[in-house]
Parts: structure tokens; sequence; C-alpha cells
């Protein structure tokens, strides 16, 4: 089992979340802790899943949360660089009807800003 590493990194108005090992019921806590101590009210989330090897419905379970809230203060949640594995839990339970999909971080942070732009 590989351990959930996780960092943050603030841009104006988004907070991007690298996620990075596996994110299961036995670290998922570890994520929604995380998560409280580094998102800000009104800003957008970019998470960078990129290095995120696993993802069970409980890790996802933490995200969409954390999408909801985001977007109940103001902002718009995102997810980037999904590998095969996450990619494939995200598609099965339709969570990217919820929250928007994006190839890369950087595609995910374009969106964020053409629509502060528009």
């Amino acid at each position: 089992m590989e351990e959930l590493t996780l960092t943050h990194h603030r841009l104006p108005g988004t907070t991007v979340v690298v996620a990075r090992g596996e994110l299961d019921a036995g670290t998922a806590r570890n994520l929604e802790a995380f998560l409280a101590e580094v998102l800000h009210d009104g800003d957008d989330l970019v998470f960078d899943l990129a290095e995120l090897t696993f993802m069970d419905t409980s890790g996802l379970g933490v995200i969409l949360a954390a999408g909801e809230r985001t977007r109940r203060l103001g902002g718009t949640p995102r997810l980037a660089g999904l590998r095969a594995g996450p990619a494939r839990v995200v598609s099965l339970t339709g969570i990217a009807s919820a929250i928007p999909v994006h190839d890369t971080v950087e595609d995910a942070l374009g969106t964020v800003v053409a629509a502060v732009a528009s």
C-alpha cells in the first residue's frame, strides 16, 4: 500500500490540492482534515490527481463533499490528471457530472481564467 501524501498551493482565487499515492477508506480522513486546513471560502478548487495511483469511493466521497462545499461558498471544483484507476471510479459513479474533469491541471486552471475573464 502506497502512503497518501498531500500538498497544496494557492493561486489568486484558486487552491490546488495535489494528492499522491492511494486514497481509500484508510486515508480519506487525512484528505478531509487537510482540506479543512487549506481551503479558502470562495476559492475555486482544483484537485491535481496525476500522481494518485488508487482511489476508492471513500476517497471520492471526500472529494465530492469538498466540491459541494466549494460550490456552496462561491467557487468551482475541478478534477485534473486522473490516471486510469481513479478515472474508472469517477466514470462509474458519474461524479464527472458534478465536478468537471480535465486532462491536466493547466487545462483546469485555464477554465478558471476563462471563467474570471467572462
